[in-house]
């Protein structure tokens, strides 16, 4: 249709929205027809309304004559209606057919005539109340953009409607489902390495994929409950499994290691009491780690961003039906599983292999070798400790200067993918139509008197114009251009002398002017606009400047609020927005809002810390190592480019829980093991263990019981997000960096800077209280008849750890 235009032309930007109804509840009634034979020669003749420069030749509905023209005369139309020479051969003379903020790059030759262009851009307004609006953008993008229509050479066709940012966010979400079940496989596979051993009977298959599964149930027990309560799905939520995935299988290693930890007499108990010497041991340490992440997110539930606190909700009551489930449905597992080997069951049939011993290979635990014979003694040494101190403390120095470098900025168009229809569009606008920002409205409510506020009117009106950053060419009020209408169309005594007179010439300006009939969309009614109706609503259409930093638009969306403030209207008869404006308020309040959440989140973890670890030294440092980690993760972002938002904060609240969990597991088993910071054992201290090869430090010591299981921890986080880090999507190769970074600076400061710390910094080691021999004896659990076997040796009821004594008579 405009082959021959587009000839001249090396891009054409499509552009789709929808506006209201033109008049609400009209019965034909009350059009009269004195009314529709004076308006029939003005009445908008389609449900669309749209800006294009074919409106030059548009006749009766219909731009056949533009085929009939050559090239020569096309140019020539459109330097007569540039240059405003001839008016156009339509029968609208109005802002719709203004051709030159329709065309970028205009080029001209030494005559002053119109030789080409580098791009043009055409908007379809159609009615939002029409049931046919949703069908009609698929087809005008299936039209424009997906159909086989042969484009003149180099001419090139960018489109997007109202409904395209959604339409490719879902689109994203649902392509990276498959990420999300890859990695469910993948962590899968790594569980079911880690928890069991090579060998027939103790591989514990069924029990990885049911430990795995707790995270599938936390999911959709959190779902339920979260929608249950009213709060609603956003575009950052389905990164909701991950984070549970990764957080769920920490938990699982932890109480593994728990029961690897046991000495040779606890795991020669019963099922029932090593789950209970297991849980004694790994209980404080999940119970620390969960609180502390479910009060982290319970904490962002208390902002007043309605897309972070419904996200922190999702993730709070994930991480409690995680501990929940862990507790309840893997411990029970894990007491069937352990049944299973104390009766020497294979662990995928089930069958009996009896005289069963384990081959030697499958007994070795490589991880814990590595961390008791070489990490451990290594990172004791004090050139060591020296220098990973001095390191920790050089790079959050760093660190805080980056912090102070990052920037608040956040575009709803980063979470679509580079290559998406919609972001090609938005691209090549911001290239060709430089000068046109985003656009905003003001409203003004059914409060405003048009006849006795026109002072404030005019007031508003000029301020707006004043304003730097509003492109001035785009300020379009329709109650000034009804006043200029009035002055050349009305003499002096007959100008309205009251409201009612005012609304006559307000109905005759917009139903019988040319001038006045594009404004109709401007207006919202009570009911047809002649005789008795009220004006309920109006608006004025501006548009922002180009601006490319979150400090420009957030200065003028403020400067526009300013003015509307100070044009002395009740309150609420007048606001301002723009769908741009959410974002900007976003930028402008989540920087606060961060600070805010992560100080009330990292104080609740430090009192949650101090209450379950019992000891000030050792959450001091613990605090620390979450302080550190948040401090490097935020630094790292100005290296990675990225910027304070919505995801970004998410990721940093994120981080003051996961940090304790790397942290929390060390404390905490270290203020538990008796012995000196150092390993030096006094004459005071169990002379049991002074023998002991492997008495070493306690550092070592703490390493060696619970290193592998924290390492493991945040390795399968890792996992849980390494597959997101191929994603063509914004959001999910930010929570792939983040998740990263998190992981690194967590393990980092967990099982290097604290070990090291508590060596030197650590509390001593608590007292040990020497029971009496006691007269009075428990029936063992196995006599079940309620006698005691008098020939049974006291001392083989007791039994002793490396570091540990336990008295169970």
């Amino acid at each position: 249709m405009f082959a021959h235009v587009a000839q001249q032309l090396h891009a054409i930007l499509l552009y789709y929205c929808r506006y209201l109804t033109w008049f609400p509840n009209v019965n034909d009634s009350d059009v009269t027809s004195e009314i529709q034979e004076f308006m029939k020669d003005y009445e908008v003749q389609d449900n669309c309304i749209y800006q294009s420069v074919l409106r030059i030749w548009a006749q009766n509905g219909s731009m056949d004559s533009v085929f009939k023209l050559d090239q020569q005369a096309i140019i020539r139309n459109i330097t007569e209606a540039i240059n405003g020479t001839k008016k156009a051969e339509g029968k609208f003379t109005n802002v719709l057919e203004k051709v030159e903020p329709l065309l970028s790059g205009v080029k001209w030759d030494s005559k002053g005539n119109v030789i080409g262009a580098k791009a043009t851009i055409l908007n379809w307004i159609l009615k939002k109340t029409s049931k046919w609006s949703p069908e009609w953008e698929l087809e005008f993008i299936q039209n424009v953009l997906f159909s086989n229509r042969t484009l003149p050479t180099g001419v090139k066709v960018y489109a997007v409607s109202t409904r395209s940012y959604l339409d490719f966010l879902q689109q994203v979400l649902q392509n990276n489902k498959t990420v999300l079940f890859a990695g469910f496989s993948l962590i899968i596979f790594y569980v079911v390495i880690m928890l069991g051993r090579c060998n027939m009977v103790e591989q514990r298959i069924y029990l990885s994929l049911l430990g795995v599964s707790v995270v599938g149930q936390s999911i959709l027990a959190s779902y339920g409950l979260c929608f249950y309560m009213g709060f609603f799905w956003g575009p950052i939520h389905p990164i909701l499994p991950f984070l549970l995935l990764g957080i769920g299988v920490d938990n699982t290693f932890v109480i593994m290691q728990c029961l690897d930890n046991l000495g040779k007499g606890e795991k020669s108990a019963s099922v029932p009491e090593r789950i209970g010497q297991t849980l004694q041991h790994a209980g404080v340490s999940i119970t620390v780690t969960s609180l502390t992440d479910i009060l982290a997110f319970a904490v962002g539930t208390s902002t007043v961003m309605p897309f972070l606190r419904s996200f922190c909700m999702f993730a709070a009551t994930g991480i409690f039906f995680l501990y929940v489930f862990e507790i309840l449905f893997f411990v029970s597992c894990l007491a069937i599983d352990e049944k299973r080997l104390h009766n020497n069951r294979d662990g995928c049939i089930c069958k009996i292999h009896n005289n069963w011993k384990p081959n030697q290979c499958s007994q070795r635990n490589i991880q814990k070798m590595v961390f008791t014979k070489y990490v451990g003694p290594t990172m004791m040494k004090v050139p060591v400790k020296i220098c990973v101190l001095a390191g920790t403390f050089i790079i959050f120095g760093v660190n805080v200067w980056c912090v102070l470098q990052v920037e608040q900025k956040f575009d709803p168009m980063w979470y679509l993918n580079p290559e998406s229809y919609p972001m090609q569009y938005n691209n090549k606008l911001n290239e060709h139509f430089p000068e046109y920002g985003k656009r905003a409205g003001i409203y003004l409510g059914s409060d405003i008197n048009y006849f006795t506020d026109k002072d404030k009117l005019y007031e508003l009106y000029s301020r707006l114009e004043e304003n730097p950053y509003i492109n001035k060419g785009t300020l379009d009020f329709w109650y000034i251009k009804f006043q200029d209408w009035l002055n050349m169309n009305v003499s002096p005594d007959s100008l309205p002398s009251d409201e009612d007179e005012m609304k006559s010439y307000i109905s005759e300006f917009l139903l019988m002017s040319t001038s006045g009939q594009n404004y109709i969309k401007d207006i919202k009614f009570s009911s047809f606009p002649f005789g008795d109706y009220n004006i309920t609503a109006s608006q004025i259409l501006v548009q922002h400047i180009l601006m490319n930093t979150t400090t420009e638009q957030v200065k003028a969306m403020e400067s526009v609020q300013e003015i509307i403030r100070s044009a002395n209207f009740s309150a609420g008869s007048i606001v301002s927005f723009s769908p741009e404006y959410v974002s900007w308020t976003a930028n402008k309040i989540i920087g606060e809002e961060l600070l805010r959440n992560l100080g009330l989140t990292i104080s609740a973890v430090a009192m949650v810390t101090l209450m379950l670890i019992q000891n000030l030294q050792t959450s001091f440092l613990v605090i620390c190592c979450v302080i550190f980690t948040v401090v490097d993760l935020v630094g790292s972002m100005y290296w990675l480019g990225l910027t304070i938002e919505i995801s970004t904060s998410i990721m940093v609240l994120l981080c003051a829980g996961l940090a304790v969990d790397y942290s929390a597991h060390i404390g905490n088993e270290f203020t538990r093991l008796q012995g000196t910071r150092d390993g030096n054992y006094t004459h005071s201290e169990n002379p049991l263990l002074m023998h002991k090869k492997d008495a070493g430090q306690r550092a070592i010591k703490t390493l060696d019981m619970i290193g592998s299981a924290v390492f493991n921890g945040g390795l399968s986080t890792f996992l849980a997000f390494v597959l997101l880090g191929g994603s063509q999507s914004y959001l999910f190769t930010t929570f792939f960096k983040l998740f990263t970074g998190v992981v690194v600076f967590g393990i980092f400061h967990g099982l290097v800077f604290l070990p090291i710390a508590l060596s030197w910094f650590g509390p001593p080691a608590r007292k040990v209280i020497k029971k009496e021999p006691s007269q009075h004896y428990t029936v063992p659990f196995e006599y079940k008849n309620g006698y005691y076997q008098p020939n049974i040796n006291k001392k083989e009821g007791m039994y002793y750890d490396s570091l540990r004594e336990f008295d169970i008579f």
